[in-house]
């Protein structure tokens, strides 16, 4: 027999029911109404991939937090840890897609790294992604940053920031700073957790990786020349000064391209951010990270991605480019941070409980009809008391409860009872919804 400690749930994931798996099924559909009125089409990978093929890309420490496993046949297997290296599998795949190719994906990833519950970070959690391939210039840039405009407004999250960088303009910086070649990755790791461990963390842990890796005056130099303060224009004309590596000035200029397009479309909460750096080694250009503008709640980034121009070529052996760029919605962060601001949410979809009285085959049929006619329509169906299966429609917030005994039977009705009011009537069958739309 299973102890009670046994049966609780693996570290670092957890159950969804009621209320907030309602919301999130709720967020779900609004992020996809969304992707399909941008023009995105579905794509569903297996969460299973070959094991080389999460570890093509993706950066140090993203490897150490692959779930592994092998089948009976012995081979090497991995849960994915992201949507963006299925998706170039898939892609190299099928020479036939045309471009642009614009699809987008929802479904759970696995990560067997640390967790924090109150800021929506688990060992498993869902992330809802679209992505671009075959465009080079900033117009896909632009088009990602009005879907995900669109997106914070038609889930209420409220005021945002949006922080842009790119990737060239990084190694710009760097080539500023003396930083070698073979050292720009381990950089930009550490630069990636600015955010969680701030500069004198961040400090630390370049420190630690030895002077013969990265000199004191380089991490001195690169972390005053990302950390620069200003407005947009501001900070470009400061990195345009000290930015001499072509890599460096085809940056800046894309940067330029795609503040031009945010100017257009009135996009003042977009912020130019050049200690922005995404800790996975696919990026190539542009990197982006959507942040609430009260952090109290949740103080990481609700969503983010960037570009991959390398990722699809090295996949299929090209040197090539294949333009790519993507991004990711945390659905957890996502439904933290609406919980906090809607404590009221839908414990239920249903909006009619039918109660029978000695009538259960007649309320049965009854309410397959109404089902036929899309009414949310649940039914007591352990034969409890009138008084006990009213006392569990309003405990689950259901709004109308259907009474339906020999009388109702016999005049083709449902007496139906609001629960908010106590307001109660006689309906025929054939007009029960427009009943309960007229009075919900």
């Amino acid at each position: 027999m299973l102890k009670k400690d046994d049966i609780k749930p693996a570290k670092g994931v957890r159950d969804w029911y009621g209320r907030e798996a309602l919301l999130r099924n709720r967020v779900r559909d609004t992020l996809q109404e969304i992707f399909q009125r941008y023009g995105y089409v579905p794509l569903e990978t297996p969460v299973i991939e070959r094991e080389d093929i999460l570890s093509f890309k993706g950066g140090g420490e993203i490897q150490k937090e692959i779930f592994k496993l092998s089948d009976q046949g012995k081979r090497s297997l991995a849960l994915r840890f992201d949507h963006t290296l299925p998706l170039a599998r898939f892609f190299t795949t099928h020479k036939e897609l045309k471009k642009p190719f614009k699809r987008y994906v929802m479904g759970e990833v696995f990560r067997d790294g640390p967790t924090q519950p109150d800021q929506g970070r688990y060992r498993v959690f869902s992330q809802c992604d679209v992505d671009i391939i075959g465009v080079k210039g900033m117009a896909a840039e632009a088009e990602l940053l009005t879907l995900a405009s669109d997106a914070v407004t038609e889930l209420g999250l409220g005021k945002v920031t949006i922080r842009i960088n790119n990737r060239k303009v990084l190694d710009g910086i760097m080539d500023n700073a003396d930083i070698s070649e073979t050292s720009k990755l381990q950089a930009i790791l550490v630069l990636d957790k600015l955010d969680k461990i701030g500069v004198e963390g961040v400090e630390k842990e370049f420190s630690a990786l030895g002077s013969t890796v990265i000199s004191d005056s380089a991490i001195k130099k690169l972390i005053g020349n990302t950390l620069i303060e200003g407005d947009n224009k501001e900070k470009t004309d400061f990195l345009h000064g000290i930015i001499s590596s072509e890599k460096g000035k085809e940056g800046l200029e894309e940067i330029g391209h795609l503040l031009d397009y945010c100017k257009e479309m009135n996009f003042d909460f977009v912020e130019f951010t050049p200690s922005l750096a995404r800790g996975l080694d696919y990026y190539t250009g542009t990197t982006l990270e959507v942040f609430l503008e009260n952090k109290e709640v949740i103080d990481s980034a609700l969503l983010a991605g960037g570009r991959f121009d390398n990722l699809l070529g090295d996949f299929s052996g090209s040197d090539e480019p294949i333009y790519a760029i993507g991004i990711s919605f945390g659905l957890e962060r996502i439904c933290t941070a609406i919980e906090s601001s809607s404590l009221n949410g839908k414990e239920t979809t249903t909006e009619l409980f039918i109660i029978p009285m000695k009538t259960m085959a007649q309320s049965l049929k009854r309410a397959h009809m109404l089902r036929k006619e899309k009414i949310n329509t649940d039914v007591e169906l352990n034969g409890r008391s009138l008084k006990a299966a009213m006392r569990y429609a309003n405990s689950s917030n259901i709004p109308f409860v259907g009474i339906i005994g020999e009388d109702e039977i016999n005049n083709d009705v449902i007496s139906i009872k609001r629960l908010s009011d106590g307001m109660q009537n006689k309906v025929k069958i054939n007009d029960v919804k427009s009943y309960l739309k007229e009075n919900r």
